[in-house]
């Protein structure tokens, strides 16, 4: 007789309990929950469940200490990290203490039963982190919007791998800062971090940069000189503007990574180094793949894992809280934190930020210049005013109630269903144009989940122009 699948659910708020109860219950599982750490580490001893859903703020501590003491207790256990909290902080605590997977309240349970579900069969889902080293956020990443969690959900198990990263983004979205903390989070945070401009090295020069010359090698050579790689050895080797390293210099990085050995410029013994190599680039080397600028074997080897960061403007619920974080970094004693106006947060929000993350930074340091210490006004920004917002209209629902008023009269029908549908499905389109296409991160955007979007896509005929 096949064994009824036994689930954990340890949460203070009785609202998912319940919920976890009705949605899994049905579907043949059993269901325990717990309110607190404690009980749910006795219910955990008692019941010996096949997967645990544990929330990180717990009335009697914390969650990710009940964590630890669950995987003290049972090292195969299957617990899922459950939060309204998703920073960085708490995603790497989670993937520190071997969490399965980490889920941001609100979420679906549809993906909650795929974890369980995996678990349950006998060929269960691996933990797919291995240890981080212990780490804060030094770095002060600032973000709480669906995308930034994703991306802090992604670093996290991206920094406890060991394979090359290659992390793309828009100039200005903060693609460095997101190296160093995917270095922070490894196990390599006690061993050097070493940044190289492969754009601002002259050609001539790549080669001696990356791997070091012996004297004599070249003119002007006249010591023995070390390069960034073996400066990285037992650390991270960062290539940032990856996409303009020479095709000559491409060649001797992709021998370096596959084989850990290098050759000084000029020297006859080889070097071996451990190095982990991440790079960054806001170009889209698959293009560059297209016309020769960029070797496919190296672009397939840099991209074994792969992070992007979001566009501000796909995350826009962190501009005022990065706007304000900007302000802090400027206080002193003497000076204190100036106040944002209501004027000049409307012009941040109202404004597209072609120059990302980077821009704002540049922004708020000017108008907490033009403030000298008062309150930064509207005035203070170097950005465009907008216009007042035109008045709300009915216009664009017109032409679908005029249509069906032609074919039904006045009699009664699904002029409300087709109202709704027009609007969910120019919502729609706006986040995949928004996302270039990319389901997961217009269902981020949308705030829904990404198999509901599908859903909606093929309700919606794939959303109809």
């Amino acid at each position: 007789m096949k064994k009824t699948p036994r689930l954990l659910v340890v949460d203070d708020e009785q609202a998912i309990c319940t919920a976890f109860r009705r949605f899994f219950e049905p579907r043949g599982w059993s269901v325990g929950v717990a309110a607190t750490a404690a009980n749910g580490l006795a219910r955990y001893r008692e019941q010996r469940p096949d997967i645990v859903f544990l929330d990180v703020r717990l009335p009697d501590g914390s969650g990710l200490d009940l964590l630890g003491q669950l995987q003290a207790l049972d090292p195969a256990a299957r617990i899922v990290v459950i939060t309204a909290h998703g920073t960085l902080d708490v995603v790497a605590g989670a993937v520190r203490g071997k969490a399965l997977d980490v889920l941001v309240k609100p979420f679906e349970l549809d993906r909650a039963f795929e974890l369980a579900a995996a678990v349950a069969e006998p060929a269960p889902l691996p933990a797919s982190a291995a240890t981080v080293a212990e780490a804060g956020n030094p770095l002060g990443i600032v973000g709480a919007a669906p995308a930034m969690r994703e991306l802090y959900r992604q670093l996290a198990f991206i920094a406890a791998a060991e394979g090359t990263v290659l992390v793309t983004g828009e100039t200005g979205t903060g693609k460095e800062l997101v190296v160093r903390a995917l270095h922070e989070y490894s196990r390599r945070r006690d061993g050097p971090f070493v940044a190289v401009n492969c754009g601002a090295l002259p050609e001539p020069l790549v080669e001696s940069e990356l791997f070091g010359h012996v004297r004599g090698a070249f003119t002007g050579a006249a010591t023995d000189r070390p390069g960034r790689f073996e400066q990285a050895d037992g650390g991270t080797l960062f290539l940032d503007e990856i996409g303009d390293l020479p095709l000559s210099a491409q060649v001797k990085l992709l021998r370096v990574l596959d084989s850990g050995v290098l050759e000084r410029l000029g020297a006859t013994q080889s070097v071996r180094v451990d190095v982990r190599v991440m790079a960054a680039t806001n170009r889209d080397l698959e293009e560059d793949l297209a016309t020769g600028g960029f070797r496919p074997d190296l672009y397939y080897r840099l991209a074994a894992l792969r992070l992007r960061v979001p566009r501000l403007a796909d995350r826009a619920e962190d501009i005022l809280p990065l706007a304000r974080h900007f302000l802090q970094r400027r206080t002193t004693p003497e000076r204190p934190v100036p106040v944002l106006s209501a004027e000049a947060a409307a012009v941040l929000q109202a404004y597209a930020w072609p120059g990302n993350v980077r821009e704002l930074k540049h922004v708020m340091e000017h108008a907490a210049v033009l403030a000298g210490g008062g309150p930064i006004l509207a005035t203070h920004l170097p950005l465009p005013t907008p216009q007042p917002a035109a008045a709300t209209t009915t216009a664009g629902f017109e032409p679908v109630a005029a249509a069906y008023l032609a074919e039904h009269g006045h009699a009664l029908g699904p002029l409300y269903r087709e109202l709704v549908e027009q609007a969910e499905a120019a919502a729609i389109r706006y986040a995949l144009e928004r996302a270039r296409g990319n389901q997961s991160e217009a269902a981020a955007l949308l705030g829904i989940h990404r198999n509901t979007l599908r859903h909606r896509l093929r309700a919606l005929g794939a959303c109809r122009a």
